[in-house]
């Protein structure tokens, strides 16, 4: 499978090292592109005069994996004066340094507005930040990730109702409707919905509730420990196609992770069933 950058669509093949882009500065998402000034590929100013410089930030993530954002930081004009003159110039842009404050947003952390500095590092590159918070230390590399919906070339455990894992494969977007999770690909979908039974009935009678009226045969169950899985196939007419679903449950006493697989090619069944597999409860018990 290919995994394509959410920013620009190329397509991703590292995995210790994964290039996200932020397209804008906070402050200049939704201005229309024509009141926006970019002398250079790194630098933007908006309607008001404010200039911002694009700089490559590295987050060291656990598991070997690095993040790197093309983040921007606000700068003075005369500093973007300077760096719109020396880009060019590979001897002069070499020793380029400049500070500013961050002006993007990045989850799970709160950082706009902190100052920062960077320099150039590299004269085929960007400049890099040399200060900011991030430098400091690794971050859990599931905790980061998952704040980025677009696809990702390696895969990520998401958390859903505080009590349940899954893995989001490499490749899939995630999108929140309502209260479903959506993970998707190309020919491939993952529905995820977090049930809590207030009548707090067994496993069995809290699963028993959930899929009535659906067909009963071809059920697989399996009991571990307080734990209860369960799993059918069921054909099914999505968008006038009629397609083979795989709907999982895990149930434990008070919660259901519910789990619902469509995929167009035949290959992917066990994908499906990996899905399901994958579901691990963090409550406690």
């Amino acid at each position: 499978m290919t995994v394509q950058c959410g920013c620009c669509g190329a397509e991703i093949t590292s995995t210790d090292r994964i290039d996200f882009r932020l397209n804008r500065p906070e402050p200049l998402i939704g201005v229309p592109s024509e009141q926006l000034t970019a002398p250079t590929g790194g630098l933007l100013a908006g309607p008001d005069g404010d200039t911002y410089l694009r700089c490559l930030l590295p987050v060291r993530l656990t598991g070997g994996v690095e993040l790197v954002f093309g983040a921007w930081m606000k700068i003075s004009k005369v500093d973007a004066m300077y760096a719109h003159a020396v880009w060019d110039n590979d001897s002069e842009y070499a020793n380029f340094r400049v500070s500013g404050t961050f002006a993007n947003l990045i989850l799970p952390w709160d950082l706009l507005g902190v100052p920062v500095e960077a320099a150039v590092l590299n004269a085929d590159e960007l400049p890099y930040y040399t200060a900011h918070p991030l430098l400091e230390r690794e971050w859990d590399r599931d905790e980061v990730l998952s704040c980025i919906r677009h696809p990702l070339p390696v895969p990520v455990r998401e958390t859903l109702g505080e009590v349940w894992t899954v893995e989001r494969t490499a490749g899939m977007r995630c999108v929140v409707e309502d209260r479903t999770v959506w993970f998707s690909s190309p020919g491939r979908w993952v529905g995820l919905d977090v049930y809590n039974d207030r009548a707090q009935r067994t496993p069995s009678d809290f699963l028993a509730a959930v899929i009535e009226g659906y067909p009963s045969e071809d059920h697989s169950v399996e009991h571990i420990g307080p734990e209860l899985r369960h799993a059918f196939w069921l054909s099914e007419v999505i968008d006038g196609n009629e397609e083979q679903v795989f709907h999982g449950h895990v149930v434990r006493p008070g919660t259901m992770l519910s789990v619902r697989v469509v995929h167009r090619f035949p290959a992917d069944r066990a994908w499906a069933q990996h899905v399901l597999n994958s579901v691990q409860y963090i409550g406690e018990s």
